[in-house]
């Protein structure tokens, strides 16, 4: 009888070290052009113990064949109790024109210097969002050595082509990548959903091993709803969620398609009768099945999973122990 104790207990302890996991830090995208938390967000960051925040400061495009900032942040709370991350999305385009990376860098750590002060922010990192081409991936890599002289703690994102092809698409030079595991097929008209693909993304994943960059890891929480006219995608309503297309406005065809019963406007769009919404977004079970992949495929854990992005009702769309268990080990 004693045995056969010994012999439970003994594997009771051998299922509860092989179910052990680490806790990675979480982390949020903050995407909006004005930063002010509401109470929820607020609840939502306290209880997932989040200390860290990568708020996007503004994009870089082009304009009369000049780089300029656009859509800057604007800080009507500050945001104390977190490190803040600045992150500057620069468009390709900057980078396909033979201009001065130099100058560039000068003037865009200026201008993350200028938000600062005014939001009275200190930061240690900086972050650089550019999906760079094999044609411009020069001018960018340079950009990123000159800024480097301005500030050294970089850390830029990648996309999943890029760690499938590095001898191609080339590396960063930066101390951190951060992999954006979404945005993975073309939207359209059909079922697929373009923002997480299991089959699409295995065809990449597998490359983290041979990686020659540390990696953090960046989710989708966000959703949108494709409208569709005539088989052919209208636009982008951003943030739709199934949820929003309820009432006798529309008729639901599938569990994430519905078809408008008559013209109207809504959140600021003419839909016409039989026009279709399609609702694209990543279900709690996708998430954890990313992170499954994920670390079936990688030699290192990262050290931050990064949900993107900060909105109430993404925050919503989730309970608060789902995040938790996709930012375990």
């Amino acid at each position: 009888m004693k045995k056969i104790w010994l012999l439970m207990l003994l594997v009771t302890l051998l299922v509860a070290c092989s179910a052990k996991t680490e806790k990675i830090s979480t982390a949020f995208y903050f995407w909006r052009t004005t930063f002010s938390l509401t109470e929820t967000e607020q609840q939502y960051l306290k209880d997932l113990d989040v200390k860290k925040l990568y708020i996007r400061y503004f994009d870089v495009a082009l304009q009369n064949n000049e780089a300029i900032p656009v859509a800057p942040i604007v800080f009507n709370q500050k945001p104390e109790g977190y490190n803040v991350v600045p992150v500057v999305y620069i468009k390709n385009e900057v980078f396909l024109q033979n201009g001065s990376a130099d100058s560039l860098a000068v003037k865009v750590y200026n201008y993350i210097q200028q938000i600062n002060k005014s939001a009275d922010v200190s930061v240690n990192e900086i972050q650089f969002d550019c999906d760079w081409s094999l044609k411009s991936k020069q001018n960018y890599f340079q950009f990123i050595d000159q800024f480097k002289k301005l500030h050294p703690n970089l850390s830029a994102t990648i996309r999943l082509h890029q760690i499938k092809y590095p001898e191609k698409t080339g590396i960063p030079s930066v101390k951190t990548g951060v992999l954006m595991y979404y945005n993975m097929g073309v939207i359209n008209s059909g079922e697929d959903n373009s923002i997480y693909s299991q089959k699409t993304a295995k065809n990449y994943v597998n490359s983290l091993q041979n990686y020659n960059l540390p990696l953090n890891i960046a989710l989708p929480v966000f959703s949108w709803g494709v409208h569709v006219r005539n088989n052919q995608v209208t636009n982008l309503i951003g943030g739709l969620r199934v949820n929003d297309l309820t009432g006798d406005q529309f008729a639901k065809i599938s569990d994430n398609r519905y078809k408008v019963v008559k013209d109207i406007v809504f959140k600021g769009r003419y839909l016409a009768k039989d026009d279709e919404i399609k609702i694209e977004a990543v279900s709690a079970d996708q998430l954890k099945e990313m992170m499954h992949d994920i670390k079936k495929n990688s030699r290192h854990k990262p050290n931050e999973i990064i949900f993107y992005d900060l909105n109430e009702n993404n925050l919503k769309a989730y309970e608060k122990e789902d995040f938790k268990t996709v930012s375990r080990w």
